[in-house]
């Protein structure tokens, strides 16, 4: 009886609250709203622009813009209020020569900006699974 009612009630409500308690939100909220998503953007793009081995494609850009269009991309992938009003990656990126090289090294750089801000490792992988697939769009296959 005792371990029919563990089986039934307490293990599901244990095993409800941890998940809420590690994963409350949306990963909009847990990744620090707008002003986390801000920060995030403007660090990516501020330190990819300036790395040697992937500042070759932000040359002509107005920085300013594309910090603003990467804060509406991640808000609005992570569950935020907003709305991206950017192009599509492909157009975007197209004709740039986007190396598989350079689309990891971006990553490293989130990667990191996301450690030095204590974000959890499954919100990390949720962002970055999130953004995988723009993969293809961006990167060009060199033939």
């Amino acid at each position: 009886m005792l371990s029919t009612y563990l089986a039934r009630f307490l293990l599901p409500a244990l095993l409800l609250l941890t998940c809420s308690q590690t994963h409350a939100g949306t990963l909009y909220e847990r990744l620090g709203g707008d002003a986390g998503l801000t920060d995030i953007a403007n660090e990516l793009i501020d330190q990819s622009a300036q790395d040697p081995d992937t500042r070759r494609s932000f040359h002509k850009v107005d920085i300013v813009r594309l910090k603003r269009l990467l804060r509406e991309q991640l808000c609005e992938l992570t569950g935020g209020p907003c709305h991206y009003t950017g192009d599509t990656m492909q157009h975007v990126h197209g004709g740039l020569g986007i190396t598989e090289g350079e689309f990891y090294g971006m990553v490293d750089h989130l990667r990191a900006i996301l450690d030095a801000r204590g974000i959890a490792q499954a919100d990390k992988n949720a962002l970055l699974a999130l953004l995988a697939p723009m993969k293809r769009d961006i990167v060009e296959e060199r033939k």
